[in-house]
């Protein structure tokens, strides 16, 4: 009788165990929660359509990382990629000591009328996060002198 309850015990646990996050999935939510600290937004990019030219969609979840910043109209939209060789194309008045400062696994800096953000596949940590949010307020702090 005992190992009939036991048995049964197992069997739920399992199953509760099953459905708990894994050790991948828990680190990118601790950053995604770090991100959010800092003001930013997380935005899943679904689609292999949406992803620059090179990338790998299977290379983990892709996900924007952006700030708001003051709607403007005379802001441009732009779109700086890396290419699959680690070159940025077009720099859009960004130096080049800003975009190396940003972690190997960005893949674009887009600047639109309302937000600036960045693309990448969270391949990285918490101080990954923070040198994303320096920036991308850096980067907003620039544009509003436009």
């Amino acid at each position: 009788m005992i190992w009939i309850i036991a048995l049964v015990l197992l069997i739920i646990l399992g199953n509760l165990f099953w459905l708990l996050p894994s050790r991948a999935e828990r680190h990118r939510m601790s950053l995604r929660n770090k991100a959010i600290k800092l003001g930013l937004s997380c935005r899943e990019i679904k689609g292999a359509s949406a992803l620059p030219v090179g990338v790998d969609p299977t290379d983990g979840p892709w996900l924007e990382y952006s700030l708001p910043i003051e709607a403007s109209d005379e802001m441009v939209a732009v779109s700086m990629e890396k290419s699959p060789e680690g070159i940025w194309s077009g720099s859009a008045g960004i130096t080049r000591d800003w975009l190396t400062a940003l972690p190997d696994s960005v893949v674009r800096v887009i600047c639109r009328e309302n937000t600036v953000a960045v693309l990448w596949n969270e391949r990285g940590e918490k101080p990954d996060v923070k040198l994303i949010c320096q920036f991308l307020n850096r980067l907003a702090e620039s544009f509003k002198w436009l």
